[in-house]
């Protein structure tokens, strides 16, 4: 399907090119009909393209006309042909308006959509109040939730720019975006990770809501963190884990910060313990391989606390 996809970029670029040649292909004929027949030129984008506005004439629909008004019968069974008519006909039937490609950027599950004005123009937007944001917060904690639910949101709003949605303008904001994920879209009811987001937020709130989801999905982990396990490194393990980090896989960033947002907002871990005996538990039960937890193991500096966690994690994050 992505090879059907008119785009300037990756494999859209070879659809766009055949629409262009075709376009092309398309207004030189028009042009060449209408200057021959005195008609003035036309011109129609492609947002507003009908099947009355391109050509649709081959050789079969030809020869019909050709035989049936176009011949006739002479003394001794003579045929003649009025080939003044066909050629008016012929001007008629592709005498159309010159096309202006005029095509709006696919938007991608993915794509940005704060901000997007082009919603606002379907529906008007409203801000969620203050207690709902709070709640949404709360019951969508983790950046992993907050992604799902935006991959939700952005395939929503881009089946309504694309589509109306199937939407009345004027009543559209007053329906839940839950409703509508299930009514148009035929996802499940539980789509959205939030009671809240299932029975509050609208359409009319989709900007609103797109911003509170941001704002999960880019919280820092280590915002909740007690201090005791936020403690700088010293200078020799801050070296030794920057000469260590090309060998220890990044998989280790997401697993550190999910462990100390879950856990270390509470002080029952001594912060004078070993990282590695809680690290090795934590990487068990985490989706690392055997090779990646290896890799942990052998390249992660000796010496490192549970004091440290905070420090090593923006660390390894750094670019």
């Amino acid at each position: 399907m992505v090879w059907c996809i008119a785009d300037s970029a990756n494999e859209g670029i070879c659809p766009l090119a055949l629409t262009d040649w075709l376009v092309g292909r398309h207004n030189e004929l028009v042009q060449v009909v209408n200057t021959s027949m005195g008609y003035p030129p036309r011109k129609v984008s492609s947002r507003l393209l009908g099947q009355h506005d391109v050509i649709n004439f081959d050789e079969g629909a030809l020869m019909r006309f050709l035989r049936s008004r176009c011949v006739t019968y002479g003394v001794g069974g003579k045929l003649n042909f009025d080939f003044k008519q066909m050629e008016h006909h012929l001007g008629r039937e592709l005498s159309r308006p010159e096309i202006t490609m005029e095509l709006r950027g696919f938007q991608w599950l993915g794509d940005n959509v704060l901000g997007n004005s082009e919603l606002k123009s379907v529906i008007n937007q409203k801000d969620l109040m203050p207690d709902t944001i709070e709640r949404l917060k709360a019951e969508m904690n983790s950046p992993s939730l907050g992604n799902l639910c935006l991959q939700k949101v952005q395939m929503s709003v881009s089946f309504i720019l694309k589509s109306g949605g199937g939407l009345s303008t004027e009543q559209a904001g007053e329906m839940l975006l839950s409703n509508y994920l299930q009514t148009i879209l035929a996802e499940s009811p539980d789509s959205l990770p939030s009671a809240t987001a299932r029975a509050q937020v609208h359409l009319w709130h989709i900007d609103s809501f797109v911003k509170v989801l941001r704002q999960i999905i880019n919280k820092d982990p280590l915002e909740s963190v007690d201090p005791r396990y936020k403690a700088e490194l010293p200078k020799e393990l801050q070296d030794a884990l920057i000469a260590a980090k090309p060998h220890i896989p990044e998989v280790l960033i997401e697993v550190l910060g999910t462990f100390a947002e879950s856990t270390l907002t509470e002080t029952f871990l001594a912060d004078s313990s070993p990282m590695m005996d809680v690290l090795d538990p934590v990487m068990e039960g985490s989706d690392l391989t055997r090779a990646d937890m290896n890799a942990v193991s052998e390249n992660l500096p000796a010496g490192l606390l549970m004091k440290h966690w905070g420090a090593v994690y923006n660390l390894l994050k750094q670019s």
